[in-house]
């Protein structure tokens, strides 16, 4: 996997000739349902991200022919993530055929990003590992003795290790409207595609915001939905001059359907789980965005309907939540 990042990296530093890539935004992502004090389905993600800035359509290498239209600015970035899911009943030391694996993810993810005023599309390639090679049973088994808690008892009964090359795509629109009694008000619909033996799956949703000085970028977004968070509209309007400060309300909704996902299905040559997935799913999220000069900081909780159906034990489910701390540079 280090031989194909690599790869990868060199084909774009080489195609970028002797033109500098110009640093934008720094990403720290955090999702944990420790908020709703569970510890089961999607409990935990971290996503670390750097986000560069390439230029227009025309001096960039960031030309995706199927997307690219003319005044485009071309951004790049470069992220390192990790993922944790567990089953339901957390007690139990076998293998549980019907209930959602054990799994862990990690990954290295490089993505190409063209925006205008209105529109976003982005392409993004992840490699990495599902399985014990993830090393998130480590990690949680770290978190929990500092945190004085229990560990999971199926942990040996894990996802194998299998690599992971997921292609995702995702398209944003941006609608900016007039002041409503002073306040600013955005909405960014989107459309995605997920490829790969992770996951496969279309989905789409949108994003409303409401408040003071609302950045031009378009939102923040879940790691499961892709692409990087409160991308700009443009290199030039980073940060929202007319203000050291913003202050917004974030409300969301989505749907998904899947027709494969590796962390309820099981490795791809695997048949050692059975579990009863629905194909459709959606999610709603609320939460609040705050900004002060070149720090931001966006608090959202994400519910999303059944997964999956267990036949037997189970808890109740009370989603997650996710906060991404961002640094701007001028």
């Amino acid at each position: 996997m280090k031989k194909i990042i690599l790869f990868l990296l060199l084909v774009i530093f080489l195609n970028a000739g002797e033109e500098v890539f110009e640093i934008k935004k720094f990403n720290y992502s955090m999702e944990n349902d420790a908020n709703v004090y569970t510890d089961i389905g999607y409990t935990h993600g971290a996503k670390i991200s750097a986000l560069f800035y390439r230029g227009n359509t025309e001096n960039s290498f960031l030309n995706i022919p199927f997307i690219s239209s003319k005044n485009t600015n071309n951004f790049i970035s470069f992220s390192y993530a990790n993922q944790m899911f567990t089953p339901y009943d957390l007690d139990e030391i076998e293998l549980i055929a019907d209930d959602r694996p054990y799994a862990g993810y990690s990954y290295i993810e490089i993505g190409l990003h063209q925006t205008t005023h209105t529109f976003l599309d982005s392409l993004t390639l992840q490699t990495g590992i599902v399985g014990p090679a993830s090393g998130m049973e480590e990690l949680q088994s770290s978190i929990h003795n500092i945190l004085n808690s229990r560990d999971s008892a199926g942990w040996d009964n894990q996802l194998k290790n299998e690599f992971i090359l997921q292609l995702n795509y995702m398209h944003k629109w941006r609608f900016e409207y007039s002041k409503i009694y002073g306040f600013d008000s955005v909405l960014v619909p989107y459309l995605g595609i997920n490829l790969g033996n992770a996951s496969v799956k279309a989905s789409g949703g949108a994003l409303y915001r409401i408040g003071f000085n609302i950045p031009k970028d378009f939102g923040v977004n879940s790691m499961n939905e892709g692409s990087f968070s409160s991308l700009p509209t443009n290199s030039k309007v980073i940060i929202n001059e007319s203000s050291n400060w913003s202050f917004f309300l974030n409300m969301a909704a989505g749907s998904n359907i899947i027709a494969r996902d590796i962390f309820l299905d099981g490795n791809t040559f695997e048949d050692s789980h059975s579990v009863n997935k629905n194909n459709f799913t959606a999610y709603a999220s609320l939460g609040i965005s705050t900004r002060y000069k070149n720090f931001s900081l966006d608090y959202l909780h994400n519910y999303y309907t059944k997964e999956y159906e267990f036949r037997g034990k189970h808890k109740p489910y009370r989603g997650y939540g996710y906060f991404v701390f961002t640094y701007t540079f001028k």
